[in-house]
């Protein structure tokens, strides 16, 4: 079985992004290139579930993988990718043709109903309080550090975490603040 992977960027206070601001980097106050390249090489070849309003925020299909929308419009339709219209359908979809791992990839409200599908998280978190509407999703069943890299860039500083969901562990939730 494939794990289930969510990946996102988000702030000490689970900001993932302001749905008011309309701006190239998807509403998000960061603008951190490092982030987007370790996005695209963790889910280069494995298929990425993505929210429609999420993916109307990206120029085109992610590249060298397979992009799966999801949508309750019956009629919305992109080119080169799966449309599908619930979670379960097409976390079923992807795993007819993967077998190491699946991305969801946001926004807001697809974290919150993935979350308990998910057996790791992919999470770069960026140092400081934001203002935002949209938020990841708690995430305390998750503890396990797999591993954690910090770095800086334009001014932030954050770091890449990549954090599996704890089986019978008394370890608490890492801390992100």
């Amino acid at each position: 079985m494939p794990l289930i992977s969510l990946i996102a960027a988000i702030s000490e206070n689970r900001i993932l992004s302001d749905s008011t601001r309309k701006h190239i980097h998807s509403g998000s106050p960061w603008n951190i290139p490092s982030d987007e390249l370790y996005y695209r090489q963790k889910i280069r070849r494995h298929p990425v579930i993505i929210g429609r309003k999420s993916y109307s925020t990206l120029t085109k299909p992610f590249p060298n993988c397979t992009t799966i929308i999801l949508t309750r419009d019956p009629n919305f339709q992109a080119f080169g990718c799966v449309v599908l219209h619930s979670l379960p359908e097409a976390i079923a979809w992807a795993k007819m043709s993967e077998t190491e791992e699946i991305f969801i990839a946001g926004g807001g409200q697809i974290y919150t109903e993935a979350i308990k599908f998910a057996d790791r998280l992919y999470l770069t978190i960026i140092e400081g309080n934001f203002v935002g509407d949209i938020y990841f999703p708690e995430f305390a069943d998750f503890g396990k550090v797999i591993k954690e890299k910090k770095m800086q860039e334009n001014g932030f500083q954050f770091k890449f975490v990549e954090i599996e969901r704890r089986v019978n562990e008394v370890t608490s939730p890492p801390i992100i603040g």
